[in-house]
């Protein structure tokens, strides 16, 4: 159902008539495909006992089970909720809750009507002396059957996670409809209507939202060109600001439900609005030869048994990025708890986007240089005449000080394998910046200490 199970998700009725059979189903041996096997058949009433054969050739032909109490007439089983239309007039009984129009037929308000309201039953169970529940006009709960037609969803186990595109202007919002349809899919189950190419367990809302906005910049903002032989990403500029600042912005709210049984419930509703930022920073990556899939894969948790478990710093990264936040510290915890061999590719886009995050007391690039040429040296001297231990020891140094002191134990323990740049003593490391700058020099130094040990372990092979 989509979006729509937000509001309404019944089981399907008929909508026609039906035909009860005659007898009851039952088990009966019936040959298919030259083998005999037991299914699920019924009988038509005397009243269409002629059609009694066309149905067990057509059940037998595909090889199906009787499911049904009775035999459909005039319409397939679908999900209808009910719908009032009160076009006559009458005297007003009210106010709508809603729209605050005076009206002369009212009902109350529940989910069917609009997601975030609970009916009268969940009003009443958690406060039995609650008084009346509000009440709506049909018009209003008419509308409140409809779901947006531009909307994106994605099932995930029990959470549906949908993307409404929203814009003040109503020509804004015609105008990207069909653009926007370029990232949509068919999915005969009813699963999802946009299929993401970042790989997988993605099940957390901001890294969903991060692999849905990044769909659109491949499917809508992108288009390739051949160049030396090879097919390239280039930005169509021209697209992306017509489908998000082009006469009005253009927001996504972003919804995450968690199935309730018969109903859902929403976790979270936010409303992200720099589309044009995500856009212009997925570009930019990619010009870098920053690849974005394998980025997402590097911030998989293998370590963690519960495969619900392994996407929790990556969702959180994922919120960061959106947010414009810094994802330093969390990429840090990150390499040393999840047991990478290799995050290459995560320590360069690291070190792109951090460049790019605005803040204050933030590093600056030639200091965030000297933190990333420090921790390089030491992962190469760690690797040739230490031990991975070594890094731990320094990574647990809380002040500038005990970090110069473990940095002059390594000296004195790897000897000429191991030199300082000069740059951290003469003012790159300061009081300030010492949290940051030791995050990029142990995200650094265990990049390089892995890269050491890969080539070793090699040669050992060889030889």
């Amino acid at each position: 159902m989509g979006i729509a199970s937000i509001i309404f998700n019944k089981a399907p009725r008929p909508v026609g008539g039906i035909l009860k059979w005659k007898d009851g189903k039952r088990k009966k041996e019936v040959i298919i495909d030259g083998k005999r096997v037991k299914k699920t058949r019924a009988k038509l009433p005397d009243s269409h006992k002629d059609l009694q054969k066309r149905m067990d050739d057509f059940l037998n032909k595909y090889g199906l089970e009787i499911t049904t109490s009775g035999l459909l007439i005039d319409g397939p089983n679908q999900i209808r909720p009910k719908v009032k239309i009160e076009v006559k007039r009458g005297k007003n009984k009210g106010c709508c809750y809603l729209c605050g129009q005076p009206s002369y037929s009212l009902e109350e308000v529940k989910e069917t009507v609009f997601p975030f309201i609970t009916g009268s039953s969940g009003v009443l169970s958690f406060n039995p002396q609650a008084g009346k529940p509000e009440k709506v006009c049909w018009k209003c709960s008419l509308l409140g059957k409809f779901v947006p037609v531009n909307g994106f969803y994605l099932t995930q186990g029990d959470y549906l996670f949908a993307f409404l595109p929203y814009s003040p202007s109503l020509e804004k919002m015609l105008e990207v409809f069909d653009p926007l349809r370029d990232a949509e899919i068919k999915d005969p189950n009813l699963l999802k209507n946009f299929d993401h190419p970042l790989g997988g367990y993605f099940q957390r809302p901001f890294e969903v939202t991060f692999a849905f906005l990044y769909t659109l910049y491949q499917k809508v903002c992108v288009h390739k060109v051949a160049t030396e032989g090879k097919e390239k990403n280039v930005l169509d500029w021209g697209k992306m600001l017509e489908i998000t600042i082009s006469k009005a912005p253009l927001e996504f709210f972003v919804l995450d439900f968690e199935s309730k049984g018969q109903t859902y419930a929403c976790k979270m509703a936010w409303p992200f609005r720099d589309s044009v930022y995500f856009f212009r920073l997925m570009h930019e990556a990619e010009q870098r030869g920053l690849y974005v899939k394998q980025v997402m894969h590097l911030l998989i948790d293998r370590t963690q048994k519960k495969n619900e478990n392994k996407t929790l710093t990556r969702n959180k990264i994922c919120e960061h990025i959106l947010k414009k936040l810094s994802i330093l510290s969390l990429v840090e915890r990150h390499v040393f708890h999840a047991n990478l061999d290799y995050f290459k590719p995560l320590l360069d886009f690291l070190i792109f986007y951090e460049n790019l995050v605005e803040g204050e007391g933030k590093m600056t690039k030639e200091e965030q240089e000297t933190a990333v040429t420090l921790g390089k040296r030491i992962g190469m001297a760690v690797a040739e005449g230490g031990k991975k231990g070594d890094l731990y020891a320094l990574r647990k140094a809380r002040t500038k000080v005990d970090f110069l002191e473990q940095l002059n134990r390594l000296q004195f323990k790897l000897g000429n394998d191991f030199v300082v740049p000069a740059q951290v003593y003469e003012g790159n490391l300061t009081d300030e910046n010492f949290t940051e700058f030791k995050q990029f020099c142990m995200v650094s130094a265990l990049n390089s200490f892995n890269a050491a040990m890969s080539n070793k372990n090699k040669k050992g092979d060889q030889s």
